[in-house]
């Protein structure tokens, strides 16, 4: 059983928490310390069941379950044939748009390795760099994104499918964002990288999404903010201008809006919650 802080976690699109591996006995028992990010287990041999949200799922090798932030799931080992497995622990900006492109949630959280267990192939890469070095490293991470291409791959939902045109306006304005919050960015540029107009730009991300432009560019932002927050490496009006506040009172005012509480507030809270260890 193994836990680690990671020093992979600059690396804010994608940052990997903890890996580890155990083979289970029988009659293992466990408590289970409730996360504030995202888990994949793989069964790597054996049997076991899994609970979540009330569904009940038997489980044996090459699936992989997840476990939401914030959940207490319940899982445990066949008696007859009890499981290994191994898990890795991540976050990140990009992390739910992964899960997503995977068709991976609450209410469907197990997947099977069908392609002759090559997902299982990177989940030991990261795990027998980790025994190797003692941390998280940028190969590990490099390792966990082949891991969600493939997985990708394997959702249904990579089937090709035919995307109209207001779809391609939404995820045209989406990948501006990503590439550009951190400039002083309006919905106007938005719209006009797009080729269209701030209100018909309005009414087609609001259609689909449900947010505005103007809320989702917020919204990225502050996630970005937090992740930059949580490393304590950057001085807070450093992490407004990163995220494209010039101006700190600004930054801090959005920021308070979007979680109750001020930059200040929410980085001090962080360096006292620091990692939780993984016990299971």
């Amino acid at each position: 059983m193994n836990s680690v802080l990671t020093h992979a976690d600059q690396y804010i699109e994608l940052n990997l928490r903890e890996c580890g591996r155990e083979k289970c006995i029988p009659e293992k028992s466990f408590t289970f310390t409730v996360k504030s990010y995202h888990l994949f287990h793989y069964v790597i041999a054996g049997e076991g069941n899994f609970e979540l949200a009330g569904k009940k799922y038997h489980l044996h090798k090459g699936n992989i379950f997840y476990i939401p932030p914030g959940e207490r799931p319940t899982y445990y080992p066949d008696p007859q044939d009890p499981w290994t497995y191994e898990w890795l622990g991540f976050d990140g900006s990009n992390a739910k748009k992964f899960l997503e492109e995977c068709g991976i949630n609450m209410n469907n959280p197990i997947v099977h390795d069908r392609n002759d267990f090559i997902v299982k192939t990177l989940f030991d890469g990261i795990y027998d760099r980790y025994q190797e070095i003692g941390f998280l490293d940028l190969k590990c991470l490099g390792l966990a994104y082949e891991m969600f291409d493939l997985l990708i791959s394997l959702s249904p939902k990579s089937t090709d499918q035919p995307v109209s045109a207001k779809e391609r306006i939404v995820k045209g304005g989406r990948e501006f964002i990503a590439n550009n919050y951190q400039f002083a960015i309006t919905v106007d540029d938005i719209a006009n990288s797009m080729g269209v107009t701030p209100n018909y730009l309005a009414n087609v991300f609001s259609e689909l999404s449900g947010l505005s432009p103007k809320r989702y560019l917020t919204n990225f932002r502050m996630d970005k903010a937090c992740l930059l927050l949580k490393t304590g490496k950057y001085k807070i009006k450093d992490v407004g201008k990163m995220v494209g506040y010039d101006n700190q009172l600004h930054f801090s005012t959005e920021f308070k809006k979007q979680f109750g509480m001020s930059p200040l507030e929410f980085e001090r809270r962080e360096s006292q919650t620091g990692f939780e260890d993984f016990e299971i």
